[in-house]
């Protein structure tokens, strides 16, 4: 897995939260950014910025569909 790899994050424990993912695994969650990477700084120290990846998680899964008209 290379270290840009997503997990697939789960929308009913992290929904509504910040998670900062490093080597395709989550490393740190919470609701305030700077607390989340700060977490994530300290669990994986020997990463650089450009390693970690901060993703916000939706509260609820919602679909988008298109229509297409012809």
């Amino acid at each position: 897995m290379s270290k840009f790899a997503t997990p697939v994050i789960d929308i009913k424990k992290y929904g509504g939260r910040q998670v900062a993912i490093a080597r395709g695994k989550i490393i740190a969650d919470g609701r305030d950014t700077q607390a989340v990477l700060a977490k994530a700084k300290k669990r994986v120290s020997r990463a650089t910025w450009r390693d970690i990846l901060l993703v916000s998680v939706p509260k609820g899964l919602t679909v988008v569909y298109r229509i297409g008209y012809e």
